[in-house]
């Protein structure tokens, strides 16, 4: 099954025979310095070979190896796309097929026949998809291979003879005929090739840097040196996780070490702890990561005392236990070094000292008449917000008492504390107590403030609330905090009825509002379709807004909130998109961020459509209707023949509509927007 590449030695063959015979027709008597030949077996040819080697982890997303590359051109299924990858650029389609998914569970299978190409660049057939997989569980990447430095072509190597006259001058273009190169060359007194590089050679690493070497030592040199010049590892994803696996101990602050010893913790929340003392002390702050200039920076704030250490820190240098940050101050660049301690918290209650220090001035609010009594101060509270970030399961037990008395002795614990009802009014403190699972001996009490508060801020009467719902149609954008009755549409035609329009069918119902102490009330009656007769009932206008109406049931533990749209009357009709569809030819201008603009689609009268190239030779058939749909008017797209444009077959939903643009979303992933602009040229 294995192979090598075709003419693999043809070229040192070729050196072979001019060495044998051409000696009468020696270019140039230059004996080479001892030190300027490269010998087969030497670090430097090592060395080259590793950097020239074939690079397998640049289409890992074909095949997830990184001890081979799919020899290219290849045709693939990708989540039932078929498409050919003609060069690497073309992997970026796939990542566009693999963004445009709304679960993580993306598939592809190759069209076998294929070949791979190994590190050493030997071609591999594979005729299955279990010889595949079979190869990749049994093949192991070289991990001496260097990725992070590559040859600036061309290069050339002087030949010599055994006498140390040039007979010939080789130059290489690219990476594979380096190594091909360098694999003939051979030791030995009968025939050998004896070479030795042409400098000035150039070396450019991953991170931009470009190296220029004269000998040698010095390109060993800039080889070796590739690790360190490699692009940031720093990634923004890796430093944020990473900073919260364990504290951080400061090893070095500039020149004074002022803050040598000092234990940083960076939380989930974004709440960062300083630690420092015997006692211990801590001071809080807050803490957030992000790229700027394409350098991840660490960013400090807020922080109570040690000022000093705001501000936004390049991390200049990170390893998995140690990280080097840098900030500008002035004129001067200061230096920090963090070095990572898993070791057990010396204060294991910081966390909690921290939120109940920032939120000392802050009161958990609820809403007056959860209970469904009007103003008498009771409110529902999740008590467990306030610490949420605190509570390691495995850390802590955490309970919540309405005094501090059996907060100490661990006693009448609150049942529920996820929904608890105030038992004074309209304030309440309650005690939490927190013990170490590992000790329950040692634990901490903290507090957390209640307020209910008359929750009516609008102000709204119930003359404001008919004029608002009479004036356009509305949709109830969110019922128990979803939106599955969206495709409703509620016109209130008078003060008493309402006309429900969605899902294929229209009912009328009716309804009243009405004035309480505690807010305007709205009622719904002989609500009979599936789905939107959850609304029926009676409902507490909470929120009132001229285009937002906010509700709470007062039967039940039910949310609504219900917005006004004025919109409509200029909203394209399934007529007016395939009058505009039908008038001239149309550019695929995107699909899902990709450009797709190297495409044209000529809709047809028969609801067929072409689909082709307008500076190229592919053609496509495919078919399309327009409807109009539960959320507006409907674009089909299907049957689409061929080629990577099939990418686009589905059901839209027209979002924007103007005489010279539509823009589309897919109904099943609203991500996936097609953008289609008018050609009419």
């Amino acid at each position: 099954m294995k192979q090598p590449i075709k003419c693999i030695f043809l070229l040192v063959g070729i050196l072979f025979f001019t060495v044998t015979s051409c000696q009468d027709e020696v270019i140039e008597e230059t004996p080479p310095n001892d030190q300027e030949i490269i010998q087969s077996d030497s670090n430097l040819a090592n060395l080259m070979r590793n950097t020239s080697a074939n690079n397998g982890n640049v289409d890992d997303i074909l095949d997830g190896s990184d001890c081979f590359t799919v020899n290219l051109p290849v045709t693939i299924v990708a989540n039932g796309i078929t498409l050919t990858i003609e060069t690497l650029t073309d992997l970026s389609l796939l990542e566009a097929i693999f963004d445009a998914s709304n679960t993580d569970e993306d598939d592809l299978d190759f069209l076998f026949p294929i070949s791979i190409i190994l590190n050493d660049y030997t071609e591999v057939n594979i005729d299955s998809v279990d010889t595949l997989e079979a190869f990749i569980d049994s093949c192991i990447a070289d991990e001496d291979l260097i990725e992070c430095a590559d040859f600036v072509y061309p290069i050339s190597f002087s030949i010599y003879n055994t006498s140390f006259q040039i007979i010939d001058t080789v130059v290489i273009d690219n990476d594979y005929e380096l190594y091909i190169f360098l694999e003939g060359l051979e030791d030995g007194n009968n025939g050998a090739v004896l070479t030795s590089l042409n400098f000035p050679v150039s070396i450019q690493y991953t991170n931009g840097t470009t190296v220029e070497v004269a000998n040698n030592q010095a390109l060993e040199e800039a080889i070796n040196a590739a690790v360190d010049n490699c692009e940031d590892d720093c990634e923004l994803e890796d430093v944020s996780e990473n900073l919260q696996e364990c504290h951080w101990v400061i090893a070095a602050y500039n020149a004074n070490n002022d803050y040598l010893g000092y234990h940083l913790y960076f939380n989930e929340n974004n709440l960062l702890q300083i630690i420092f003392g015997t006692g211990p002390v801590t001071v809080g702050g807050e803490w957030f990561t992000s790229v700027v200039n394409g350098s991840v920076v660490v960013t400090i704030s807020a922080l109570t005392d040690f000022t000093e250490l705001e501000g936004d820190w390049i991390v200049e240098d990170c390893d998995d236990d140690r990280y080097v940050l840098i900030q500008e101050a002035g004129n001067q660049t200061v230096e920090m070094v963090l070095e990572q301690d898993c070791s057990v918290n010396p204060n294991p209650f910081a966390c909690f000292e921290e939120v109940q220090e920032i939120n000392a001035n802050i009161i958990l609010t609820v809403c007056d008449s959860t209970d469904n009594i009007p103003n008498n101060g009771v409110g529902l509270f999740d008590l467990t917000t306030v610490y949420n970030n605190c509570e390691s399961p495995n850390q802590f037990n955490v309970s919540y008492h309405i005094s501090e008395t059996n907060a100490q002795a661990n006693v009448n614990a609150i049942a529920n504390p996820g929904a608890y009802l105030n038992a004074s009014v309209p304030a309440e403190m309650i005690y939490v107590r927190v013990e170490l699972i590992s000790n329950t001996s040692n634990f901490d009490v903290f507090t957390i403030d209640l307020f209910v508060e008359n929750c009516n801020p609008s102000e709204c009467s119930e003359t404001d609330v008919d004029a608002f719902l009479q004036e356009c149609i509305w949709n109830v954008v969110n019922f128990n905090g979803d939106d599955h009755l969206i495709m409703y549409t509620l016109d209130f035609v008078s003060t008493s009825e309402v006309i429900i329009s969605g899902n294929g069918v229209t009912i009328t119902a009716s309804y009243s509002t009405s004035q309480s102490a505690n807010g305007v009330i709205v009622e719904f009656i002989n609500v009979s379709a599936a789905n939107i007769q959850a609304i029926s009932g009676e409902w507490l206008i909470v929120d009132c807004q001229e285009d937002r109406l906010q509700f709470e049931a007062l039967n039940n533990n039910n949310t609504m909130v219900m917005e006004r749209d004025c919109n409509n009357a200029g909203m394209c009709t399934p007529g007016d998109v395939e009058g505009m569809l039908l008038d001239c030819e149309w550019t695929v201008t995107s699909y899902a961020g990709s450009d797709f603009s190297m495409f044209n689609i000529n809709f047809n009268a028969n609801n067929e459509a072409v689909i082709f190239m307008p500076n190229g030779t592919e053609v496509y058939t495919a078919n399309w209707t327009v409807s109009q749909g539960n959320n507006g008017v409907e674009v089909v797209i299907s049957n689409v023949s061929g080629g990577n444009v099939q990418i686009i077959n589905g059901t839209y939903t027209v979002v924007e509509c103007t005489s010279e643009q539509l823009i589309l979303h897919d109904i099943t992933n609203s991500n996936n927007e097609l953008v289609l602009d008018k050609d009419c040229n």
